[in-house]
């Protein structure tokens, strides 16, 4: 594959122009159809294959309610007592209605508060019912005005409060918001940090946007063949667009890398496509795989999730894989690096250092950190979102709240029972009076508020009875009550003859919730095999997959631990702009399964492949671990912080469903790339040691073999040759050896000086003071002063004097080297035993000359020569 990847890069950088024609008809041909009818997207999450909602479908055959049709509910509030039930009022509030029902023809019929009753006991607060021949997606903006408009005058000559709540108020998505333009932004100021070029920054954006643009075009057109929710949309531009930069990103870092050696470009474009390509595509197929999975589940919203976002990533694989390497032709002369100056270094950084030699306690670290955050996954419960979690400021959040005020905190979470009388149909007294003591024992329950009298259908087969629960939906004692509502099923048959269904959003929240948490065991299990034979096929060793696999599992629960934490206890709950706690999203932890594993691998992909490459040529396990840090330690930094900045634009997003999705895959993105990936697996890779690339011969054999690393362009690549810890070692004894040489050599000149000379300190400190103008000039500086206009005078007669060398030596009289001269010489320090222009040093003075002597000992060897012909030109 990456011989085939080589050819593929450097065809397109040879003929970049028609990669880009390409790329320009294919946006063409996927924008015009949008542009001409634009999708329509639910705003509606819509469930099937559960128990409830197989109920509600027969509630809706038997009692002519279409809860697929909009629905608005007016909601008016009176400040005044008794303000909704006076004549006035009445009379303008029914003629409001009739108003809405004649502007608009979508208007099917308009419930009447004072004829159905529903006013609320203290007679400030009426509820009316608007209900559309079209459905809530169909529902236009329009429509909504007219019910607004013809409230505006009912509002102002009363003095009432209206507020509008419904399926018929979900507002629809909108595809270019400022998430997207926040995530972008932050993803430049990352790539620009990272390259420290424009040009080079700006490159992984356009062919991210480019891909993402694509690929929201082609979910438009499938909003003509199946129903895509809102919530859907946004996943996919949130997945699609920190992938998009991120896999281009790994490729543009990789091409800066080989073209500091290789200066053909297009052979350097094709060597970056051929191994971090093959990265890239591995990454990308592992997510599209794990989001794919969530066909799995058996609902049927998260498999169109799962399938919509999976085209978001294939287009993001496609763009980095041919647009990038056409705008990497174009760019490189702008996006060229500097080169540095040739030298062998060591893989060691601080962070490498620190894992590597304390591989147990950055272990422990990671485990403490993760085990923390994972804590509150204990008291995790899932629900679906409702308005009551909206932010204050909507009208559906106003709606809600006069609701629970007025008509009680359950009157939002109503459960509907169908009971099947059809055994007592032939008797209708005994049938009502059965009804009645099945309507007391429900209310007899705990957390129940009230019992609405029985409803029959036409053919009185049903009874619905609905129950209002004491709390609101999202409350733990309204899902206790859903518990008992099923139980008493079989009291019902064994009593009443009765069989009992329940449905309504609570219970629909349970039966999601039961069903996710039965699916999974299954679907992570399938996950994590999956990526345990896929990296054992790449990385050929058991160890590797087993510690990427047990960090993505660490990584996953510190997430669903901490985005409980946060969504549902309200830790921090200002920060994230929560308004409201309530249960954790109830499809989140099969969303974070699948994405956070995709995005797991590559990280794991990025890091392992290059400390594989380098342990294959060094078979040094700890030099191949620094390595491995060193040089793809920065580019999943970059890659990480874009992907926590985008998923962290989308949780500043009012809508809850988003809101969460995105705090929870920033969350799981910074737990998984820089305590996992960056701390954990570096250093367990160092405890294991070689085992860590232990693989059972026979197993070998049968694995095929995948080179995604570009074992088969290792000819052709240029490599950055480091120092390794042994040579490095050798390195340390032999500088050390040469320092004590002349350290003893130093030793002997001073007891030369000793027996020569009776002021040896003041010859040590000219000496001394003649090195530190050339090594340390600010020393120097400091300890010779600034020049008077005496001194100045004195400086240019001495500067005039005739410099004679001294024969045998190497230096003129003032100590330099004659061999390379200085343009400017300094004045004669020595006359006899005298100095110039130079008081006697203080010991300070000595001190801070000794103290450069010390730290430059690898110069040793020059001061001894400058002492040396102090030495001989002092005993002239």
């Amino acid at each position: 594959m990456a011989k085939f990847l080589y050819k593929i890069g450097s065809f397109i950088a040879k003929h970049k122009w028609w990669a880009l024609v390409a790329w320009a008809v294919l946006l063409a041909a996927v924008l015009t159809p949008i542009a001409i009818d634009k999708p329509k997207f639910d705003n509606d999450i819509k469930m099937t294959g559960l128990k409830s909602i197989d109920t509600n479908k027969k509630i809706e055959k038997h009692f002519n309610v279409d809860s697929e049709k909009a629905t608005i509910t007016v909601v008016m509030k009176s400040h005044s007592k008794d303000g909704i039930v006076k004549k006035d009022v009445m009379k303008d509030v029914q003629k409001t209605l009739d108003d809405i029902k004649d502007d608009d023809k979508h208007v099917d019929k308009i419930t009447d508060p004072y004829k159905n009753k529903q006013i609320s006991k203290d007679k400030t607060t009426a509820f009316a019912d608007i209900q559309y021949d079209v459905s809530a997606t169909s529902l236009s903006n329009k429509s909504k005005d007219k019910v607004k408009d013809n409230l505006d005058d009912l509002k102002d000559k009363h003095n009432l409060e209206t507020e509008l709540t419904g399926n018929g108020m979900s507002g629809s998505v909108d595809t270019g918001g400022a998430s997207e333009i926040i995530g972008i932004a932050v993803a430049f100021i990352v790539l620009l940090i990272t390259f420290g070029s424009f040009v080079a920054a700006g490159l992984p954006i356009i062919s991210a946007v480019v891909g993402l643009v694509t690929s929201v075009s082609i979910i438009g057109l499938m909003t003509k063949i199946v129903d895509v929710p809102n919530v859907t949309l946004t996943l996919a531009v949130m997945i699609g667009l920190a992938v998009g930069i991120d896999y281009a990103l790994f490729i543009l870092f990789r091409y800066r890398q080989i073209i500091k050696e290789e200066r053909d470009v297009p052979k350097a474009v094709g060597l970056a496509i051929g191994t971090a390509g093959g990265a890239v595509i591995f990454a990308g197929i592992t997510v599209i795989i794990a989001v794919c999975g969530l066909g799995l589940i058996g609902i049927k919203f998260l498999g169109i999730m799962g399938y919509m976002s999976a085209i978001s990533v294939l287009f993001a694989v496609i763009s980095a894989l041919t647009l990038v390497p056409a705008l990497i032709s174009i760019f490189h002369k702008a996006i060229r690096p500097k080169v540095e100056r040739k030298s062998r270094k060591t893989a060691d950084t601080r962070w490498s250092r620190f894992v590597v030699g304390s591989p147990l306690a950055a272990v422990l670290v990671g485990v403490i950190i993760l085990g923390l955050a994972a804590m509150p996954i204990s008291q995790m419960r899932l629900g679906i979102p409702d308005d009551g979690v909206k932010p204050d400021h909507t009208t559906q959040k106003k709606a809600y709240d006069i609701m629970s005020d007025k008509f009680g905190e359950g009157f939002n979470g109503k459960i509907p029972m169908l009971v099947n009388v059809k055994d007592k149909k032939d008797n209708p007294e005994e049938m009502q009076k059965d009804l009645k003591k099945l309507s007391k024992d429900i209310k007899d329950m705990d957390n129940v508020d009230m019992v609405a009298p029985p409803q029959m259908s036409k053919n009185n087969d049903y009874a619905l009875i609905t129950v209002i629960p004491d709390k609101g939906p999202q409350a733990k004692g309204t899902d206790d009550l859903v518990k008992d509502l099923r139980d008493y099923h079989d009291d019902a048959k064994d009593k009443y003859s009765f069989l009992t269904e329940i449905s309504g959003q609570s219970v629909i929240n349970l039966d999601m919730s039961k069903k996710l948490n039965d699916a999974i065991p299954v679907f992570a299990g399938i996950i994590v095999a999956l990526a345990f034979l896929l990296l054992m096929l790449v990385f050929r060793s058991i160890i590797i997959p087993l510690k990427a696999v047990g960090g993505f599992l660490l990584s996953l629960t510190a997430t669903l631990g901490f985005t409980t934490l946060v969504m549902q206890e309200g830790f921090m709950k200002q920060l994230f702009g929560v308004h409201e706690t309530a249960p954790v999203l109830a499809f989140l932890p099969v969303i974070v399964i699948g994405i956070l594993f995709g995005l797991a691998m590559d990280y794991e992909v990025f890091l392992m492949s290059r400390i594989h490459e380098e342990y294959s040529r060094t078979h040094d396990n700890k030099h191949s671990i620094k390595v491995g840090i060193r040089e793809s330690g920065p580019v999943i930094i970059a890659a990480a912080l874009i992907m926590i900045s985008v998923f962290m634009a989308f949780a500043i997003q009012d809508d809850v469903m988003i809101k969460t999705m995105g705090i929870a895959l920033a969350f799981g993105v910074f737990f998984d790339a820089f305590i996992v990936r960056l701390l954990m697996i570096p250093a367990l890779t160092a405890l294991f040691g070689k085992a860590s690339w232990y693989l059972p011969a026979w197993l070998n054999r049968i694995l095929p073999k995948i080179d995604i690393e570009g074992h088969a362009l290792e000819d052709m690549m240029p490599r950055e040759d480091y120092i390794t810890e042994q040579e490095e070692r050798a390195a340390q004894r032999r500088k050390y050896s040469v320092v004590n040489e002349e350290t003893a050599d130093t030793r002997n000149l001073y007891k030369q000086l000793r027996n020569t000379t009776d002021q040896p300190n003041h010859l040590i400190y000219d000496a001394l003071l003649l090195y530190a103008k050339d090594h340390a000039p600010e020393i120097y500086r400091e300890h010779t002063g600034k020049e008077s206009s005496e001194e100045a005078r004195e400086t240019e007669d001495t500067s005039q004097r005739s410099l004679h060398p001294h024969s045998g030596s190497g230096y003129n009289e003032v100590g330099h080297d004659e061999n390379h001269p200085h343009t400017t010489e300094a004045p004669s320090i020595i006359q006899g035993n005298e100095t110039t222009r130079y008081s006697t040093p203080s010991a300070q003075q000595r001190e801070d000359l000794y103290r450069l002597l010390s730290q430059q000992s690898k110069n040793i060897s020059e001061m001894n020569d400058i002492i040396r012909h102090l030495i001989n030109k002092n005993n002239q």
